[in-house]
């Protein structure tokens, strides 16, 4: 638009004057000249939309930086090229070798903007295509330098070690050229075929030798469990026999002839007609003053 403005200034500024001689069209002169004015005051006039910084180049170089908002330039002599500061996604797929060489892939997905003072400098020593000419490569040479301390398995086990690496040497690097990385977001590693299916094979074997430990503690704890409880049992028996003996022997010594003698009468219903009494023992059923006979 602002080369059209300018291109039709121009055809003005030549055409006017020409016209302006001739009688016939000297009204229509007048008012392509009155066009061609207020399209070059027009033209004075940009808008720097939000998220956007303008570079202005003065004769095709940069020579300062818009804001956003209305701004104003110099026609013909000025020309203003528009670059964004908003947070864009770049991804890329980064190849690289592991410390004990396997063979990684690694989904890199970048989270960046320009700094915006630096803009015009982005503009005029790289261009637009800034973010392939400078992060494209510097993702691949940070994968690879970064990968390299690394082995293949350990980059499994260690993947936020190892993402925690990329996005500090990323953002320190992309940082001098202007870019601000905000945030790197590593998708996923991915191996040969024959390495991932010996790192699942290692898996399975370690599970299950982690299953058999595990079976075997079981085993052993439920062994000390039998060994106590039948221990806890013993004693309670020992100490159940122990007891009952002090108890027979504190009976033993408290039952006294006439004692025995009550509580055998006390236990004979009151129909019993005959007793037995083994040959040469003495049977006497109350007390003899009682006159209680006596069976021999």
């Amino acid at each position: 638009m602002e080369i059209i403005f300018s291109i039709l200034f121009i055809i003005a500024i030549i055409v006017c004057p020409v016209l302006l001689f001739s009688g016939e069209y000297r009204r229509f002169s007048l008012a392509a000249f009155g066009v061609a004015v207020f399209l070059f005051i027009l033209s004075i006039f940009i808008t720097v939309p939000q998220g956007y910084r303008g570079v202005v180049l003065t004769f095709g170089k940069v020579s300062g930086i818009m804001t956003e908002g209305l701004n104003t330039r110099m026609p013909l002599i000025q020309s203003v090229q528009r670059m964004s500061i908003k947070t864009q996604l770049f991804s890329v797929e980064a190849t690289a070798a592991s410390k004990d060489l396997q063979d990684v892939k690694t989904n890199i997905g970048l989270n960046y903007r320009l700094e915006p003072l630096q803009v015009g400098t982005i503009y005029g020593t790289i261009g637009l295509d800034y973010i392939e000419v400078i992060a494209h490569p510097l993702i691949q040479e940070t994968v690879k330098e970064i990968t390299a301390k690394f082995n293949a398995e350990d980059m499994i086990l260690k993947r936020a070690d190892v993402k925690e690496a990329i996005t500090v040497a990323l953002i320190e690097r992309l940082s001098i050229r202007g870019i601000i990385a905000e945030q790197v977001n590593i998708t996923d590693f991915s191996f040969s075929p024959e390495f991932t299916n010996a790192i699942e094979s290692k898996v399975v074997a370690i599970q299950k030798v982690m299953e058999a430990e595990n079976y075997l503690r079981q085993i052993e704890v439920e062994a000390r469990q039998a060994v106590a409880r039948a221990q806890g049992e013993a004693n309670s028996a020992i100490a159940r026999a122990e007891g009952q003996a002090k108890a027979n022997a504190i009976i033993a010594a408290s039952l006294t002839p006439d004692i025995l003698r009550y509580i055998f009468l006390d236990k004979l219903t009151p129909n019993v007609r005959l007793i037995v009494v083994p040959d040469g023992q003495v049977l006497t059923l109350g007390l003899p003053s009682d006159n209680t006979s006596i069976i021999k």
